[in-house]
């Protein structure tokens, strides 16, 4: 049984003390459940020490990360709406990986993108909030 564990950005994910002016703006009414279901999901992937359960989280978390993605479109936020769904392409990619490797370097480019897409989704409140 191969064993993995992504490191590296993976210790980094941010706990989302998601931006109340952006969660409470029209059309965002997901928005902080879908980010921090992505967040969660994420987590569990980088946290899977058997390499194929591992890829199945990474599955799950491609599919909340879509997820967040539309949420943030519908807050009229593109910049995080992009960085999502780059976050959901790596995590697609963990869970294609062939090795353990290739998964620890798609799945840290996918928490990668997240961290960035929260950044983005709080400098979309904070335009709001001018």
């Amino acid at each position: 049984m191969d064993r993995v564990k992504a490191c590296g950005a993976a210790l980094f994910v941010c706990a989302l003390g998601l931006v109340p002016g952006a969660a409470a703006a029209q059309g965002c009414g997901r928005l902080a459940a879908s980010v921090d279901d992505a967040r969660k999901l994420l987590l569990r992937a980088a946290n899977e020490p058997a390499f194929e359960a591992a890829k199945t989280r990474a599955l799950h978390a491609k599919n909340a990360l879509d997820d967040a993605a539309l949420s943030s479109m519908d807050c009229q936020c593109k910049g995080a709406y992009s960085e999502f769904d780059t976050a959901a392409l790596r995590a697609r990619r963990a869970r294609d990986a062939d090795s353990p490797n290739e998964y620890i370097d798609s799945l840290d480019a996918a928490i990668r993108a997240f961290n960035s897409a929260v950044g983005e989704l709080k400098s979309c409140a904070a335009q709001r909030a001018r």
